[in-house]
């Protein structure tokens, strides 16, 4: 046991040192590239100095902003010519430096986000060329296949008035660069280079992510590699690439696509961060917070789908705000409560948001960066992707870990348990032995006793025959069988004559001796084992005679009814002469028929018997009809 767990602690270490590795590894690589992209600049970033104005009153034309002198004019103090999110359009007039005649140049708009933009080249008062170009139109519109906004330069040996009419729902951004054509394809090829780089890491995070879900059915893969598809898609949008490469055609994704993508990033990365770190068992109302952030993310994702492009920016600008503080406070309190992961997953946040705090500052020229901003953006959303991975792996790593230490105990108690068991069933089938021996014992005296208990319950305690409870069951049974095999079946009634008025004179005990004396001789007149003789209640007894039909019946009844009239009975008080009165039915059952007829008929005619005199015998029907 030992032994796995100190294998356990091994195999984190490494995983831990593989982690740490490829970070170091692709920060290098990133830094390198980014080096070498930067190291090819621009003739010159235009920015300060250059004249702008907002068309507030969207009303102004190329010709009025040439010709009108009352323009109110503003100069650009800062190099970044960003101007926040603005929905009125954007006049920009500047005069291009003198260029070399002998190569070709181009004017470089490093902002792929622009739904409207127009340029002109002026030289005085003549037009040398204009474009027309922007999200707003297909892709294949433009002059210059790319995935910034690339203008041709026009030759001139005099100086160049440039103009530039800008208009986006978005933020509002101009980076001009003027570029020698030759450098810009060094400068395009290197470029390009880092974003396949960047992309292609980016893929094979996703696609591998997914064989992991495949195989091992653990869903935090699958979420993580939603979440980095969609940064994928956003990052290609921000640089113009998806409108390149992906929806050339669709120009109402493009306006949207940077809402609908960051929602649904952020979205995974709330539900990853909820399902990674196991929030829900440190608090519900920490819980509930994620479950609030998601549900927003996925509001601003539906609601993008139709409401404006720039009121659901600002949306989820604010959103992310928050959110994002949420998610680095609640890792920082993770960490603190000693969760590892939370400490992993706290570093990838805070690199995304020095990476992007680094930027900003770099677009307010607070500081100077010899890379672009917008590659350091990339570095850290892959530097914070590659620490969510290892995140992710180290979690799925302790769940295994922890599922094979609890296998590893499982078997160790599974193997005493079963040790224990061995011994236990030894004792046991000894045991059982004996109490088995002891039990068959038992059991055959309970058959005894039941068998007696049974008997007893069925006979009728004054006169030894059967009572009515027997005959109740054995009745219904005879008629059954009457009505399965159409067998003739008779039952009969009798009851003792003036019995009360014996009761009345000589006392009940005599009463009961004429009782056990009239039970006697019925028994004794009855040779058949099938045939039975019931106490039905009172001096009133029942017989059940299968296979008797009405002439076997009567001669039966009527022999009883003789020797009871011939046969005193001998009692303390004296010899008592007795007579009984009968009344029988016999029928075959018909499959129809009612079950208690063939008893009530039997007692209408012991009810005729006693009307007609007593001491007689009447059958109910001598018909032979079905009951």
């Amino acid at each position: 046991m030992m032994d796995s767990l100190n294998g356990i602690q091994l195999r984190r270490r490494w995983l831990w040192l593989y982690g740490v590795l490829a970070v170091l590894i692709v920060f290098v690589a990133a830094i390198k590239v980014m080096q070498a992209v930067a190291g090819t600049q621009p003739l010159q970033s235009i920015g300060r100095g250059v004249e702008f104005l907002l068309d507030d009153s969207q009303a102004l034309g190329i010709d009025e902003v040439l010709q009108s002198s009352n323009l109110q004019w503003q100069t650009e103090q800062s190099q970044q010519l960003s101007f926040g999110m603005r929905s009125a359009p954007l006049w920009l007039k500047l005069q291009l430096p003198q260029l070399d005649a002998r190569d070709q140049w181009l004017l470089e708009v490093d902002y792929a986000l622009l739904d409207e933009l127009e340029v002109w080249f002026f030289q005085g008062q003549r037009l040398l060329s204009d474009y027309v170009t922007g999200d707003t139109l297909p892709f294949r519109s433009r002059d210059i296949s790319t995935e910034k906004f690339l203008f041709p330069v026009p030759d001139s040996s005099e100086p160049i008035t440039l103009i530039i009419r800008a208009k986006t729902s978005g933020s509002l951004k101009l980076p001009l660069n003027l570029w020698n054509a030759g450098q810009y394809l060094v400068y395009a090829g290197e470029h390009n280079l880092l974003m396949g780089c960047f992309f292609g890491v980016l893929a094979a995070m996703a696609l591998s992510n997914f064989f992991f879900f495949v195989t091992t059915r653990y869903s935090n893969f699958l979420v993580y590699c939603g979440y980095v598809v969609f940064l994928s898609l956003t990052l290609l949008t921000l640089h113009g690439i998806g409108y390149k490469y992906l929806w050339p055609e669709d120009i109402w994704l493009q306006g949207r696509s940077v809402v609908l993508f960051a929602n649904a990033t952020m979205g995974f990365a709330i539900i990853f961060t909820r399902e990674l770190l196991q929030v829900r068992k440190y608090g519900q109302w920490l819980d509930r917070g994620l479950l609030v952030c998601a549900a927003l993310y996925l509001a601003g994702l539906l609601l993008g789908l139709f409401l404006p492009y720039w009121l659901m920016i600002k949306v989820f600008l604010l959103v992310l705000m928050v959110s994002v503080v949420y998610i680095c406070g609640l890792a920082l309190w993770l960490s603190g409560k000693g969760i590892e992961i939370a400490r992993i997953y706290a570093l990838a946040w805070f690199t995304l948001l020095i990476s992007a705090l680094v930027a900003g500052l770099e677009n307010l020229d607070l500081i100077d960066l010899n890379i672009g901003s917008h590659y350091l953006l990339m570095v850290g959303a892959l530097i914070e992707s590659i620490l969510l991975a290892l995140v992710l792996a180290i979690n799925y790593n302790q769940q295994r870990e922890a599922t094979f230490a609890a296998q590893s105990l499982a078997l160790e108690q599974a193997k005493q348990s079963r040790e224990m068991q061995e011994k236990a069933q030894e004792e046991l089938e000894y045991s059982v032995q004996e109490r088995t021996l002891e039990l068959e014992i038992a059991l055959r005296e309970l058959s005894e006793k039941n068998r007696e208990l049974e008997e007893r319950n069925t006979q009728d305690a004054l006169t030894g025959i059967r009572n009515r409870r027997y005959f109740d069951k054995k009745y219904i049974a005879e008629i059954r069988r009457s009505r399965r095999e159409q067998t003739q079946f008779s039952v009969a009634m009798l009851d003792i004559d003036h019995f009360k008025s014996i009761n009345d004179q000589y006392g009940h005990l005599v009463g009961d001796e004429c009782i056990r004396m009239v039970a006697k001789l019925i028994a004794d007149h009855l040779r058949r084992p099938a045939d039975d003789v019931c106490r039905y209640g009172g001096e009133e007894f029942a017989l059940l005679l299968p296979n008797t039909d009405a002439d076997g019946a009567w001669q039966l009844l009527e022999q009883i009814r003789q020797t009871m009239q011939d046969t005193p009975v001998h009692t303390p008080a004296g010899a008592i002469h007795l007579t009984i009165s009968g009344g029988f039915a016999s029928n075959i059952v018909s499959m129809d028929g009612d079950e208690m007829a063939l008893l009530s008929q039997a007692d209408q005619a012991l009810y005729q018997a006693k009307q007609a005199g007593r001491n007689q015998i009447r059958s109910y029907s001598q018909e032979s009809s079905h009951v």
